[in-house]
């Protein structure tokens, strides 16, 4: 389990248990949600997020709040209904444990004390998508920090936890690949949020690019996320051809 993210001041680093909350929107897929026990859940946000949590819990931040209106519920189906922060980044992660659920994450959050004692309000992610065990595969589930448009404590960094939206993916990627459910509801979901916050290419990035972890792990794509291999492959296909691809033949290539 890598999740090695830094934490702040401390020069240490380690992977975290975790859990959540409210549900959504759902993904339909065949497989069967299971219970998950909160010590099989294991997190990747720092120690440097619950600094920032303790900090957010004091000094309510309304500088990143405002009454943002850029899509309809309908283009946006976890369209809050409350006034939404001034979003700037997606994050994604993995949990680095093989279970794992909103609940769960959010109990095992809930534990977690800052450097002044104080305990983290909860799941420090705003979006989870199960994997079949605690969740059904590729399921899609908000938390409470979603809903009431509340700051993350998932980064490490004080910028990408206050602006970033915290996107989290059970399964630990350093030992095989999301589901194709999964990879499927994370490009849904990035899509619709970039779509509906205006967030640029350039601030869609995974844990370790903000941070000194290996979270989201060897074996994730963000590519796959926001569908810049499938440009690069019809790319080269086309090239190779001499002529632009049609849909069949997108099919072919994928």
């Amino acid at each position: 389990m890598i999740c090695l993210a830094a934490l702040t001041g401390t020069g240490m680093t380690g992977c975290m248990n975790t859990a959540s909350l409210p549900a959504s929107p759902t993904v339909q897929t065949q497989r069967t949600s299971q219970s998950v026990p909160t010590s099989q859940v294991v997190q990747s946000a720092g120690v440097g997020s619950a600094a920032h949590e303790v900090a957010s819990q004091t000094q309510p931040q309304t500088s990143s709040t405002a009454n943002v209106t850029f899509a309809s519920r309908s283009s946006n189906p976890w369209k809050p209904k409350v006034n939404e922060r001034k979003w700037k980044y997606i994050v994604l992660h993995h949990t680095a444990s093989e279970a794992g659920s909103v609940s769960s994450i959010d109990a095992a959050h809930k534990q977690r004390r800052d450097s002044a004692g104080k305990p983290w309000l909860g799941i420090g992610y705003h979006f989870v998508i199960g994997n079949g065990n605690g969740m059904k595969d590729g399921e899609i589930q908000p938390s409470f920090r979603w809903t009431k448009q509340l700051h993350g404590a998932h980064a490490g960094v004080a910028d990408y936890n206050d602006v970033g939206i915290g996107i989290v993916l059970v399964g630990n990627f350093e030992k095989k690949r999301p589901t194709a459910a999964q990879l499927r509801s994370a490009r849904r979901l990035v899509q619709t949020l970039r779509s509906s916050y205006r967030i640029t290419s350039k601030n869609i990035v995974t844990h370790g690019d903000v941070n000194k972890t290996a979270c989201p792990g060897k074996y994730f794509s963000l590519a796959r996320i926001t569908g810049l291999d499938e440009e690069a492959t019809l790319g080269a296909a086309s090239s190779a051809s001499g002529q632009p691809l049609t849909f069949a033949d997108r099919r072919e290539v994928q």
